[in-house]
């Protein structure tokens, strides 16, 4: 029996392939992000539903990235040291990358 979330992960999925079409998103920056998804388990993602739900598209991406970092190494390693300090304006990570580091 698949997953109770195999369609949240499938649009999850097709949402970076998008993001790889359009040129948005690098293809082996989206791998991080997908093996991060794939990462989570049912309860996770569960969870993960339940802390987004109501929150607008900007702070629900920024509890998202937080969320996926505190999951899964690769994925924090990405943000720390393969994206730019305006990704982690946007995503309000400066305060919680500086905290998390000392």
């Amino acid at each position: 029996m698949s997953s109770s979330y195999a369609t949240t992960r499938a649009n999850i999925e097709r949402r970076l392939i998008l993001g790889i079409l359009r040129g948005d998103l690098d293809e082996s920056l989206a791998e991080v992000w997908r093996e991060a998804f794939r990462s989570l388990d049912d309860q996770e993602i569960a969870a993960l539903m339940r802390q987004t739900r109501g929150l607008s598209y900007q702070k629900a991406s920024a509890h998202t990235v937080r969320f996926l970092m505190e999951h899964h190494y690769p994925f924090r390693e990405m943000v720390l040291y393969h994206t730019g300090k305006e990704f982690k304006r946007r995503m309000m990570l400066l305060d919680y990358i500086d905290e998390w580091e000392s």
